[in-house]
């Protein structure tokens, strides 16, 4: 089991506790100084009464928190530790090669000093930028040569680059297109844009096809950015001949040869890699970083655990400190010894804060998170536009589960507006987890959703910047499961509800056509008992029309017998007890005597006499309306059209027969006075 042990960043300030004990030293010789001068002066039965008011006891007191408190500000300066904070760094970067032409063009002195030194310049302050990149350097003349492969050390690749001169390669000219394909064998396979390669040359390519090999290393995922060294107009190149003499490079005439910047060439070459074309000057080296390189994905390199002291400086520095004021308070003379001036002293030391007592990181380590906490909150009143102390708060907040105060304590560190942006982004990433955690605890379910939302954007801020950020992609990606959940789940509720009322719309539906069913059926039953009444009505009805006919019929027949009676009369030429007849006309005794003897007379044709009611097929017709009238009656038991007009014409006939039988009733019943 490892155990944590206090241990010195700067030991060497030990030494200075020498003093300490010089320090005494001259303390005490001065006292003994100071009383045997004052021993000379001052008569001895005179020393109490004058130099008695020095406190002897105070000042050694005093001496010895002098002392206390130089040591005490030594071993500060000696930085104790103790405790660490463990921290794990992930390595992430890209490949970067070099290719740095080493031809005898390269010795042209168009550019201060030469154009080989300048490329070397170059590449020295590339590898000062790119700060966590694999870094490796190829020479290249007629041939190439990988001079350094590619690593994350530094003073390999400078000294590398250090080497550098035109007779490290012994084939002459310029192949750039061999420098790509050793470049490319130098990456291996690699997937992405995290692999780019630096050309610097002057151009002067003479021995192969540049432009195709560097598309073809396009094709592959690697970038080519070529920097022009030299100037379009040119300088001669100096060399050494075999006896040491100054001269230049010549061609096969013997001329000087005049090498020019062939900036048309490189710039065909880059842009077929994917890249561009940068001529070399004093920033050359930050542009095609900030502009090519950084924008360039990353790729993991693997983590690294490491292990950060926690200083503890402030604990002998506050003693030093409170040392020093309570020696400020306290005198020499008696008459300032008093219990008032220790108190004091002692107020002093309480009121300080002792630099024993734990700091809110310490707290915030030993897992005192409200401790913490508080310590945070209460340097922030000094402070407030402390990033930092902002983001510690935030964090001591989270471990208490106040999330609310932590995305307000992660959104003030934010926008303070740090420029680190490593710590851009554990402040985003630490923002977002807040925001999910304060919507998990939120009520409603708008609340849950933006604070979501939320996170998700601060998630991917994070990616943006990080994109090899596993936590923070993880992270999104719960999230984004939990909103769609959130929303299936709100769309499955209201589902439900719109269920709950169609089920109810419904029964109350049913229930509607349930009333109007017994509504209906008690106007059926109404109709129907209405119906009943009518047909009483109308059998009653019927039956009394049935009774009129009947007695209709007695009365025709009544007539009949009447009529008969009166024919009779008639015939008959005296009644008995008549006294007078009126003698027949002449026409009629001629009749009478044609007539057979019992035979009734009858009328003559035009004449009607009193008694007769109708003729025979009168008689036969009514017969036949009140028979077919009965027979309608008798089949559907209800009055019919055709037995409402027989029984309209036998009261029409009875109207007719009434008075044709008073003439007769009454020549019955009168007497002739």
């Amino acid at each position: 089991m490892e155990t944590t042990s206090l241990t010195f960043q700067s030991p060497m300030w030990f030494a200075a506790l020498a003093l300490v004990p010089i320090f005494g030293g001259l303390l005490i010789w001065a006292q003994f100084r100071s009383e045997r001068l004052i021993s000379r002066v001052v008569a001895p039965r005179l020393r109490e009464q004058l130099a008695g008011a020095v406190s002897k006891s105070l000042r050694i007191f005093r001496a010895i928190l002098i002392l206390a408190a130089f040591s005490a500000i030594v071993v500060a300066l000696a930085r104790p530790q103790y405790g660490f904070i463990e921290r794990e760094i992930i390595q992430q970067g890209r490949d970067i090669i070099l290719a740095i032409d080493t031809s005898r063009s390269m010795l042209a002195t168009d550019v201060t000093p030469n154009r080989l030194a300048r490329a070397k310049l170059f590449a020295k302050d590339l590898l000062r930028l790119a700060e966590g990149d694999r870094v490796g350097v190829i020479a290249f003349a007629g041939g190439a040569f990988l001079q350094a492969p590619l690593t994350l050390d530094r003073s390999a690749s400078l000294a590398a680059i250090d080497e550098l001169d035109t007779d490290i390669i012994p084939k002459g000219g310029t192949n750039i297109a061999e420098a790509i394909r050793l470049a490319m064998k130098a990456f291996g396979k690699g997937e992405g844009q995290t692999r780019a390669l630096i050309v610097l040359t002057d151009g002067e390519e003479l021995d192969a096809d540049g432009i195709a090999a560097a598309r073809k290393a396009q094709e592959e995922g690697v970038r080519i950015f070529t920097v022009g060294v030299g100037s379009a107009e040119g300088s001669l190149i100096p060399i050494r001949d075999d006896s040491g003499r100054q001269d230049f490079v010549r061609d096969q005439a013997g001329k000087p040869v005049q090498s020019r910047l062939d900036a048309s060439r490189l710039s065909e070459i880059a842009t077929a890699g994917g890249g561009f074309y940068e001529p070399l000057e004093a920033d050359t080296a930050s542009v095609v970083f900030n502009k090519g390189i950084l924008p360039m994905e990353t790729t993991e390199r693997g983590s690294m655990a490491s292990r950060q002291p926690l200083e503890k400086y402030q604990w002998p520095l506050g003693v030093g400190m409170a040392l020093l004021v309570v020696w400020l308070l306290v005198g020499e003379r008696r008459r300032q010894a008093r219990p008032t001036a220790l108190a004091a002293a002692i107020a002093v030391l309480a009121g300080i804060p002792c630099s024993w007592a734990q700091t809110g990181t310490e707290a915030y380590q030993a897992g005192n998170y409200e401790e913490a906490l508080g310590d945070f909150q209460s340097r922030l009143e000094k402070s407030p536009d402390s990033a930092k102390l902002q983001f510690n708060a935030g964090a001591a907040a989270y471990k208490l589960n106040k999330h609310g105060e932590a995305v307000d304590f992660f959104a003030k560190a934010l926008a303070t507006g740090s420029p680190e942006p490593e710590f851009l982004n554990s402040a985003t990433y630490n923002l977002a987890n807040a925001l999910v955690r304060r919507g998990e605890g939120a009520e409603k379910s708008e609340e849950k959703k933006a604070d979501w939302k939320n996170a998700i954007s601060h998630y991917e801020t994070v990616l943006k910047s990080d994109p090899k950020n596993k936590l923070a992609e993880e992270n999104r990606d719960i999230v984004k499961k939990l909103l769609e959940d959130l929303e299936k789940q709100e769309e499955e509720q209201k589902k439900d509800q719109q269920d709950q009322k169609d089920e109810q719309k419904k029964d109350d539906q049913q229930k509607d056509d349930q009333k109007q069913d017994q509504k209906d059926n008690q106007q059926k039953d109404d109709q129907q008992k209405d119906q009943q009444g009518d047909q009483q009505n109308q059998d009653q009805k019927n039956q009394d029309q049935k009774q009129e006919s009947g007695k209709d019929e007695e009365k025709k027949d009544q007539g009949e017998k009447s009529g008969e009676q009166e024919q009779q009369g008639e015939q008959d030429p005296k009644e008995p007890g008549d006294q007078k007849q009126e003698p027949q006309s002449q026409g009629n005794e001629g009749q009478d005597s044609k007539q057979e003897p019992g035979a009734a007379p009858s009328p003559t044709p035009g004449e009607k006499k009193e008694g007769e009611i109708k003729s025979l097929g009168e008689e036969e017709q009514a017969a036949q309306e009140m028979a077919a009238a009965e027979e309608a009656a008798e089949k559907d038991g209800q009055m019919s059209e055709a037995q409402a007009r027989a029984l309209l014409n036998s009261l029409r006939r009875d109207e007719d027969r009434v008075p044709l039988m008073r003439p007769a009733m009454q020549e019955e019943t009168l007497k002739d006075w």
